[in-house]
Parts: C-alpha cells; structure tokens; sequence
C-alpha cells in the first residue's frame, strides 16, 4: 500500500470521527440543561434549638443548604412543639420536632409527613427533683408536683417513667410549663420536680447542685427527633426537600469525622454553653434514617395518648400514610429501612 493511499485512508477516518463528535456535541447542547437557572428556591425552616435538631444547626453554620441551591431561612423556636406549630400555622415550611408533638398533630387531624429522622437518643430526656423536697428515689414522686410542657416528648418520658416505677399518672399533679420556667419554678416551690430535655436537664442539674437529684430513663423510651412538614408542601415539593436531605447527610458526615469543630459550631449557632455540648455529645445519635423503630414508636405513643385522653378517642393511623420515604430512597435508599 502506498504511503499516499495510507494517508489517505487515515484522513478519512479521522473526518469521520470528528464528525461523529460534533453531531454528538451539538445534539447534546440542544437538549434542555439539567441544571437549574434562576434564583433559589426559598425554604422556610423551624427549629427547635434545645440541642436536639444539631444536623441542621450545622446545615446552616456550613451553608449546606445554600449549597445545595436552596435559599433556606433559619426559624429558630425555643423546643419542637412550638416548630412544628409555626409549619401547621403556615408560618414556616418544614420543622425539627420531636416525636410527641407529631403524633399529637397527627392523631388531631393536622397533614404532616415525616422526611427523615434526624436525632436519637435515650438519655436526652430526664426529671429533676429536690432532693429536700423528700425525693431520693423514683418512688418518691408519688403525690410530688412536676412541671412538664405539655404535648412535648417531657410529657410522654414522665408518663412513662411514673408507669416504669409503679406510680399512676393520677398519683402526682402535673403542671404545664416551658422550659424556661422550671428553674424560677423549682427555686419557688411550685414544683418539686419537672420533666424536661437537655440542655434544660443538664444545667437545672448543675443550678441544683447537692440539693437536686436527676432520674435517666434508660431504654423504655428514646427520644425521636425528625424534620417534618405539611403533606402538600412536600409532595409540591420533591427536589427541595432532595436537596435539603442532601445537605443533612453532609452534616451527618461532618459531624462524624470533626466532632469538635461541630460541637463549636453547634454551640454559637444555638448560643448555648459549649462545655455542656461537650457533656452531652455522645448520648446523641446524629444519622439520617426513615426505619421500623419510627413506626413502633408513633404507634406507642398513640396508644399512650388514646388511653390517657389527650385526644378524642379514634383509630390510630397507618402512619406509613405520614411518612415520606420517596426522598431519602433517591437521595440515600440504604438509610430507608421501613416495611411497606
């Protein structure tokens, strides 16, 4: 073969391959972009800021959610209750909220779904007692008056742990209050004990000194904490919440491999003390999951607020009807453990 011939041949090859990759290249920049152009979507996120909602305090400190193209508003609430009120009020879009106060809603008839669990632990919740008030022992809160905030998870974790220890729930005088009120009521008298979350718990503890006396739950209850929002923003909404689980699993991760640039960064974003943070750290579980224990658990608390009558008697739900699993199964399927 000549070299003329040779030459020949490979020019026409490569005029060919050229031509494949330009028809490639205009074909794909003919198709609509994935990317979004734009501004922002606008969120609108409630929060608790009792150290129980940390994988969100440290979405905004790291500007996850901003990363993630999302313009997310901090809305910052003294515990979940009040949180969650604000998204049923239509004041804020998404909330941290404990598991209580979910159910609650649930069983009044609010539409809310669960996107994901995002804290757990069994040592977040405790009561404290003044020791001079005759308290040394659980059995001791019998005819004892305790400041619990009522429709919180304080609330189900005193109920249960009066069941734990023999005492009825008639057997003592619950007293409504927020947490910021259990001090001034514990150094008055008007209570003798109260039932409250960290960091309340650790620091009315600290306050009390040899006079108080702090009561763990153990493992009857762990507290579930998730982030929720009404059903028909949610379902409007599938790509903002994608988005603002993928800025979650970013905190999670962050929280894992810097623990201590977490704790610092937790500590000034909720300005609170960060030697208690350094106290309680551990007894939290910060993973972004949607499971079978979330399930169990509404339905106990169900059961618990049915028989002691803090709703109107009716059928507990399928709360697989209040869970939304479609964003977290596309954005991380293995933190999905739900029976469907």
């Amino acid at each position: 073969m000549s070299i003329f011939r040779w030459n020949r041949q490979l020019f026409y090859k490569t005029l060919a391959i050229f031509t494949v990759v330009t028809v490639l290249c205009i074909s794909s920049a003919c198709k609509p972009s994935q990317r979004q152009f734009g501004p922002p979507e606008k969120i609108i996120i409630a929060y608790s800021t009792a150290s129980n909602a940390v994988l969100v305090y440290i979405a905004f400190a790291n500007e996850y959610f901003k990363e993630e193209g999302l313009d997310a508003t901090p809305q910052p609430h003294s515990f979940g209750k009040l949180a969650l009120n604000a998204v049923i009020e239509g004041k804020a879009d998404l909330a941290t909220a404990g598991d209580t106060p979910l159910v609650l809603s649930i069983l009044d008839g609010k539409m809310l779904s669960t996107i994901a669990v995002i804290q757990r632990s069994s040592r977040n919740e405790g009561i404290v007692a003044r020791q001079d008030r005759g308290i040394s022992k659980p059995a001791d809160l019998s005819g004892k008056k305790i400041g619990v905030t009522f429709g919180t998870t304080g609330d189900f974790f005193a109920d249960s742990f009066l069941v734990v220890h023999g005492i009825k729930r008639n057997q003592v005088r619950f007293i409504d209050m927020k947490p910021d009120e259990m001090a001034g009521a514990l150094d008055t008298g008007r209570v003798d004990a109260v039932s409250t979350w960290n960091p309340t718990l650790r620091q009315l503890g600290r306050d009390l000194g040899n006079k108080g006396i702090t009561f763990y739950g153990g493992e009857f209850y762990t507290e579930t904490f998730c982030l929720a929002g009404s059903r028909e923003y949610i379902q409007k909404h599938p790509e903002a919440i994608n988005k603002i689980l993928r800025a979650l699993i970013k905190a999670e991760t962050f929280a894992k491999q810097r623990p201590d640039e977490a704790r610092r960064l937790v500590a000034k974003f909720i300005k609170t003390d960060k030697s208690v943070l350094d106290e309680i750290w551990d007894i939290f579980n910060l993973r972004v999951t949607l499971d079978q224990a979330l399930l169990l658990n509404f339905e106990e608390q169900s059961r618990w607020a049915v028989k002691n009558r803090l709703i109107p008697d009716r059928t507990i739900p399928n709360y697989l009807d209040f869970i939304y699993v479609e964003g977290l199964q596309t954005v991380k399927p293995d933190a999905v453990r739900i029976i469907r």
